[in-house]
């Protein structure tokens, strides 16, 4: 049973330019500062299918079988793009570079190899990228009254100060970050000693370290941007859920939490000012509403975001089910894959489970043999939603 087809919220011309095309396959090096493991560096190159539908994409062939295409298509997403399929990284550059050679340029997660490809190559320009991303700099681009209490410390300075209060470590520097990995929480005089040490470890890719108030935040959400030319337009935005502060679990849409809309015209104020520095594809901010009502955005996201797809998605497939929460979904399995999307077809059938990547670990060794499904189940309601992933968790999860 093949559904009828969900729609993005925002179509693919609004979110990247014409000559945009996929390429995320780097290197450990540019991921030093996210705890990226080998396996990672083919297995991103499965996103976002069905969001850049008149465009390129580099994917590694785990992510692109007939089976995980299939399962989109009867989840009623549409894959309409310029495949171009590699199984090993000289593939990868080779692809790459034929697709730079034929005018188009690429957009990524997380930087190419240095040097790998000329600046002409990216649809933006990696000191750009990594300016933008410079969690220092988020004063450059965010109205100061919707920032936290911030100071950036040289490490010899930070030896020196002592909170009278909880606050947020961050690094300072351009390195791509994400995941929380150079975001350390410090509810007390220990746990700041240990983020301290932490990052003066680090001081080579740490040059300095903001030390942020930790704010009373009611909600967060990533809001999701798409910047081209003609403006940067704010699609909606995901609450943020956490493991830890600091730390995210997943991403759940809730009509009765969503987005406000002054959150909306915040992210796209910034995203504007973005786009004026240089800046053109998806991108998602960090914003948080305080318990006295104010907006602050806590991080820059210039790049596409865990929640990107789902918030695309979201409405669409909320109203073809008449199920208006969604949650996001993740899960790593060793059933056989063909066994595994095969018990997917009846959530899918049934339109609540929407997925976003089924990526084969038999066809990408650096897995040893965990597959990944990744998607969006949708419920009535948030606890509908907790327990409809957790069963489909134990359904995959079967051997």
């Amino acid at each position: 049973m093949i559904l009828d087809p969900i729609l993005p919220s925002l179509l693919t011309d609004g979110l990247l330019p014409p000559e945009a095309a996929y390429m995320a396959r780097t290197d450990l090096h540019q991921t030093r500062m996210l705890g990226y493991t080998p396996d990672l560096l083919d297995s991103v190159t499965a996103l976002l299918l069905g969001v850049i539908n008149g465009r390129s994409a580099v994917r590694h062939e785990a992510g692109v079988t007939p089976p995980a295409l299939d399962l989109m298509r009867r989840a009623g997403l549409a894959v309409e793009e310029e495949t171009l399929v590699y199984r090993t990284p000289e593939e990868a550059w080779r692809l790459a570079d034929g697709l730079a050679d034929a005018g188009k340029r690429f957009f990524w997660p997380y930087p190419a190899p240095e040097g790998r490809f000329p600046n002409t190559a990216h649809l933006v320009p990696v000191e750009t990228w990594r300016s933008l991303n410079a969690k220092a700099s988020l004063a450059d681009l965010v109205p100061p009254e919707h920032l936290a209490p911030r100071q950036i410390l040289s490490h010899q300075a930070l030896a020196d100060f002592e909170p009278t209060a909880p606050v947020y470590l961050k690094s300072a520097g351009d390195l791509a970050t994400g995941w929380g990995f150079a975001v350390r929480f410090c509810p007390d005089r220990e746990s700041f000693l240990e983020a301290r040490d932490w990052m003066a470890e680090r001081h080579e890719y740490v040059p300095a370290v903001i030390v942020e108030e930790a704010m009373e935040v009611e909600r967060c959400w990533c809001a999701s941007l798409g910047i081209v030319d003609a403006g940067a337009t704010c699609f909606g935005g995901a609450e943020q859920l956490f493991a830890s502060p600091g730390h995210q679990s997943g991403s759940l849409i809730d009509p009765g939490w969503a987005l406000p809309e002054e959150g909306r015209r915040l992210a796209e104020r910034v995203g504007e000012a973005a786009r004026r520095r240089g800046f053109r594809g998806l991108a998602g901010l960090d914003i948080g509403r305080t318990r006295d009502g104010r907006l602050i955005v806590f991080d820059p996201n210039f790049r596409f975001n865990s929640s990107t797809t789902q918030v695309l998605f979201h409405d669409s497939a909320a109203a073809r089910s008449g199920l208006p929460v969604s949650l996001s979904f993740q899960v790593q399995a060793t059933s056989p894959f063909d066994a595994l999307v095969g018990r997917l077809h009846g959530p899918v059938a049934e339109g609540w489970f929407i997925p976003t990547r089924a990526f084969d670990a038999g066809k990408c060794p650096a897995r040893e043999g965990r597959h990944i499904i990744t998607g969006f189940v949708l419920a009535p309601d948030r606890q509908a939603a907790e327990w409809a992933g957790q069963q489909l968790a134990v359904r995959l999860l079967e051997s």
